[in-house]
């Protein structure tokens, strides 16, 4: 006589394998790793823009210092003008900088603390805008002034450390008894680190 397994164990038989299996791992098996022909490119970094991308960073962040010198007219007089700047680029073509001119060759002689924002286009030879408050300490005993002023021009990069810059500001002062508006040429050369 043939003995016939029930069917009831044999199938709690077939189901206690897969589950004992289940309860030993933490969760599901992962798949095999794919070959590195087949793995897929690993998605571009979030801090990253995508290429072409209008902000691409075209060089480092870094510090720039310039001498800047020119001429210009104010209170009816024409100055000779030179001073210095400090500027940090920030990232997105902007830099922020302070600029410190004396203005010279006329009376009253002409101190001038100008804290502002330039942006850089990123296309060859940097054309530049730029905006910023003017301090103005005045000479002969005139009161000092507020102003505010813009420049345009070109910065060209001769080596990766140097900049020649030329362009135009204009600036009008807020709180003015005579001439409120002036206008000069800039020339610049500068160094980054």
């Amino acid at each position: 006589m043939t003995r016939h397994a029930r069917p009831i164990p044999l199938l709690l038989a077939l189901l206690a394998g897969p589950l004992a299996a289940r309860g030993q791992a933490a969760g599901p098996t992962p798949p095999d790793p794919l070959p590195a022909a087949q793995a897929p490119a690993p998605a571009p970094a979030l801090d990253q823009p995508p290429p072409g991308s209008f902000f691409r960073p075209t060089e480092p962040t870094r510090w720039r210092a310039a001498v800047t010198f020119g001429s210009g007219t104010s209170y009816g007089h024409s100055y000779a003008m030179f001073g210095g700047l400090l500027g940090y680029q920030v990232g997105g073509g902007f830099e922020v900088y302070l600029d410190g001119q004396y203005w010279g060759g006329a009376r009253p002689n002409l101190g001038r603390l100008a804290p502002g924002v330039n942006w850089y286009a990123p296309i060859p030879y940097r054309p530049y805008l730029g905006v910023y408050y003017a301090r103005w300490f005045v000479g002969g005993g005139e009161p000092d002034l507020d102003a505010l002023g813009g420049r345009a021009g070109l910065a060209i990069a001769s080596t990766p450390r140097a900049v020649l810059g030329a362009g135009m500001a204009y600036e009008r002062v807020l709180a003015c008894r005579r001439t409120c508006e002036a206008w000069w040429p800039e020339l610049s050369v500068g160094i980054r680190f």
